[in-house]
């Protein structure tokens, strides 16, 4: 790491002015930007982001896309540029409200570390937002559970993914593992996919509770595509990440029923959405099967990365009921 620099910070953004200033603003105002590379990386942005960024943090580096190639090829624009050793991927729509970068970096200590997740809370109402979550295979799919109680929330452990929202990340495991996998554009899963890829390689995700951000979680995205859109995008890709990831034979038989199942129902319901994602996802099957071939072979299965990153739940006696909402990917 070159002297005197802690890290690069690399924050994608496009159309979206006011935000990434916002963030810039804050990351200077905590003091966060001082002995920090800050990467922007503007997606084929048609505002005023160029200015903005120049205006509020001018030893940035902006780099430009000359067209809207979407959230993970930005984010691999972003990491290849940087010159650091960690790199912290922050959203526009992220806001410091202190000193947040030191927690996170003590972990890379630890040459098993692939990322680590701050505390994130929801900007504006203060609740919980993630950093600490666990899945487990329910309907043949992954289903997300949230550490949402603060009890849970005060001590650290491994958790099941790095949000791509706020995460700090070693450049070179990110790079060997080609990065975010721009099969789930334009948004959501690529950085369930990454993590769960760096677990097979018997690398860890942390999750550390005295490194806290803000997040208007959605402000980028539910500015520009509509619910149905985005139900359809997700749906999409959790069956995208089964497909590429998922090894255990029991998991895939499953999930081969679940899907007969549920697109019997979809029919009955008339439910589009389902049969739409099903159909988009088949569509790149082909590119999926090529990723999962070229994959090396799991060191650790998916029982033991689904149990080992579930740990934390333990830590009160609330089991499956512990409080949080279940969420998807």
């Amino acid at each position: 790491m070159a002297q005197g620099k802690r890290c690069s910070i690399v924050i994608p953004t496009w159309n979206a002015g006011p935000l990434i200033e916002r963030c810039l603003r804050a990351l200077i105002e905590h003091g966060e930007a001082d002995r920090t590379e800050i990467v922007v990386v503007d997606d084929g942005s048609t505002d005023d982001t160029a200015e903005r960024v120049s205006a509020a943090c001018p030893d940035s580096i902006l780099v430009r896309h000359g067209e809207n190639r979407g959230f993970a090829a930005a984010c691999n624009t972003g990491v290849a540029r940087a010159a650091h050793d960690i790199v912290v991927l922050l959203n526009n729509d992220v806001v410091a409200t202190g000193p947040f970068l030191a927690p996170l970096l003590s972990h890379f200590r630890d040459e098993r570390v692939f990322a680590v997740n701050p505390r994130i809370y929801q900007a504006g109402d203060g609740h919980p937002g993630g950093g600490l979550v666990r899945g487990i295979m329910h309907c043949g799919l992954l289903r997300l559970r949230w550490a949402e109680r603060e009890s849970l929330r005060e001590a650290g452990g491994l958790t099941l993914f790095a949000n791509g929202a706020a995460m700090a990340v070693s450049r070179d495991k990110y790079l060997a593992l080609g990065g975010f996998d721009t099969l789930y554009a334009p948004f959501y899963s690529e950085d369930l996919d990454l993590s769960y890829r760096a677990y097979q390689r018997g690398w860890t995700v942390y999750y550390e509770p005295e490194s806290r951000l803000d997040h208007e979680h959605g402000a980028t995205i539910g500015a520009r595509f509509d619910r149905a859109r985005v139900d359809r995008v997700s749906m999409r890709n959790r069956i995208l990440f089964v497909w590429r990831n998922v090894r255990d034979g029991r998991y895939l038989v499953r999930h081969a029923f679940w899907m007969i199942a549920r697109s019997l129902g979809a029919v009955l319901k008339a439910d589009v959405t389902f049969l739409g994602a099903l159909a988009d996802a088949a569509r790149l099957k082909d590119a999926v099967m090529k990723r999962r071939r070229s994959d090396p072979a799991p060191v650790v299965s998916d029982r033991e990365i689904l149990r080992s990153t579930s740990r934390w739940a333990e830590r009160e006696n609330a089991g499956p009921a512990d409080g949080a909402p279940e969420r998807n990917a």
